[in-house]
């Protein structure tokens, strides 16, 4: 079951001592300079028996602390690959797929030609991050601190929280709705969502390694399923609505920025994922399980939901069920209709196929409340990711009465500033630093005197949010630009926050006379 090499433990433990459960090793309570060199652990936990037994049970404890190179010993590197694809092959992109058809009006062929490339395509910078966190052993938001500094970085850890807390609201929502599905009248939604979220808790609670085995084998039974839904639905799909006119640039160009949405916001948390693993690993080859681990199961599984959503309002029975329940309960009433009592076995295995995904949304997002605010650090890794699952149910229950509509407003965006943050972050790291790992001084994480004050990432992004906002085209708004050409307000973050952070940034390291 362990991803990790574990040493044998040949003594007790001293006190102020605990057992790092991933890598089965004692960790100090105290930080400082090793004799080779090397800066040692600066995990702490609390002085307690108490968390000492969550510890022996298995349950990481470790919060935003670099992981030292002694500790970085997973070499299982598929699990990249898989903790990306079973996350990934689950409901989540088919509600989000279906979004394309019902909520842009656009058809099957040209939805589907988009969401393909564009998947791969926004995937790309995710692949590349991923690869600088074994050799720096830090979470993604303290990578970004390198860049936005540690109280600049409130801001985008807010920003990726809700992102990344969003996900997992979207994704309860729809197993939700299939298991409300089973028995229509029986199970509420609303209780279903905060049973999909309770049973996340578990694998987000238990951390690193419990995360990583849980996804190495979820999605067997989850493609099957979703291998019987195909063959049950697959003689209907035809019957797609007619489209009322022709598409417009500014329904494709929406497409683009609800695109970037799904995937661009994975480079602020790709690196949660990979800093147990060591300084040696194969670059290339995490690069590509990244890659395909996002984009292929997300984009073949959206086109499958786009199609779904196109033949909504061409079937009566389809359209009945979506206004009741939402597209899940449409994947209800296909199973059901189809294949009776096994269809509802099979209704709930894709209801609980989003519990990957919203595991490591909870994984993630404990991390990133720590970022949020600094004393945030003190409390618990396992606290907050209780505080996390409690916030999304919240959430979630409101959200799923609107659930088209709450999704497209929200993954628009996001996306907006997932470019923005993302190519300041690049920018920072290939420009700047020269693709050099060892500029990210791990002795400094937490030093907000040393590390960049963060001004030039935050006036570039709100640089860049001066060109999104009239480019921007959502529900809710349109600005004056996008009225004539459609959503560009993702193509503006990208550009403008690149030629902005470039100048500012250089002022700042000619100021201080460092990075």
């Amino acid at each position: 079951m362990a991803d990790c090499t574990v040493e044998k433990q040949n003594s007790a433990k001293a006190p102020g001592e605990v057992r790092d459960v991933e890598m089965g090793a004692e960790v100090s309570s105290s930080a400082g300079t090793s004799e080779d060199g090397e800066v040692e652990d600066q995990f702490r936990v609390p002085q307690s028996s108490f968390w000492e037994k969550f510890s022996d049970h298995g349950v990481e404890l470790r919060g935003t602390e670099p992981v030292p190179v002694k500790k970085r010993t997973d070499t299982r590197y598929v699990n990249v690959f898989t903790v990306f694809a079973t996350s990934m092959t689950s409901l989540l992109p088919i509600g989000i797929g279906s979004a394309t058809t019902i909520g842009f009006g656009i058809s099957l062929r040209d939805a589907a030609l988009m969401i393909v490339f564009l998947q791969f395509l926004f995937a790309i910078p995710a692949a590349y991050i991923i690869t600088i966190a074994p050799l720096t052993g830090m979470r993604q938001m303290i990578q970004s601190r390198y860049c936005f500094g540690k109280y600049c970085i409130a801001l985008t850890s807010i920003v990726v929280t809700l992102t990344v807390g969003g996900f997992a609201v979207t994704a309860s929502i729809n197993g939700a709705q299939c298991l409300a599905a089973v028995r229509p009248g029986t199970l509420p939604v609303e209780a279903a969502i905060a049973i999909i979220m309770v049973a996340s808790l578990a694998i987000g609670f238990m951390g690193y390694r419990v995360l990583h085995f849980f996804t190495r084998w979820a999605w067997i039974p989850t493609l099957v399923a979703i291998i019987i839904l195909v063959g049950a639905v697959g003689d209907q799909l035809w019957q797609q609505t007619p489209l009322p006119a022709p598409p417009t640039a500014q329904e494709y160009m929406g497409i683009v920025a609800f695109a970037a949405g799904n995937v661009v916001t994975w480079s602020n948390v790709a690196g949660d994922y990979a800093c147990y693993m060591p300084p040696t690993a194969p670059r290339l080859r995490l690069a590509l399980y990244c890659l395909f681990g996002i984009a292929l199961p997300f984009s073949l599984l959206m086109v499958f939901g786009a199609a779904i959503g196109g033949a909504v309002f061409t079937i009566p029975s389809w359209t009945a069920a979506y206004k009741a329940g939402g597209i899940g309960a449409v994947i209800g009433n296909i199973l059901i209709t189809r294949l009776g009592d096994f269809g509802r076995f099979i209704l709930v295995i894709l209801g609980l196929s989003v519990l990957g995904t919203c595991g490591r949304d909870i994984y993630s997002v404990s991390f990133n409340l720590a970022a949020v605010a600094p004393i945030l650090r003190r409390v618990p890794r396992i606290v907050l990711s209780i505080v996390a699952t409690a916030v999304v149910i919240a959430v979630a229950i409101p959200a799923s009465r609107s659930f088209v509509t709450s999704v497209t407003a929200f993954l628009s965006v996001i996306g907006y500033y997932a470019g923005a943050s993302v190519t300041c972050f690049l920018t920072e790291y290939l420009w700047f630093r020269k693709g050099d790992p060892t500029s990210f001084n791990p002795k400094i994480w937490n030093d907000g005197r040393a590390l960049p004050t963060g001004l030039s990432a935050l006036a570039a992004v709100l640089i860049a949010w001066a060109f999104i906002i009239p480019s921007m085209q959502a529900d809710w708004y349109t600005g004056r630009i996008a009225e004539k050409t459609g959503d560009l307000g993702f193509e503006f973050a990208i550009v403008v926050a690149f030629l902005a952070y470039i100048p500012i940034r250089s002022l700042e390291i000619k100021i201080r006379g460092r990075l």
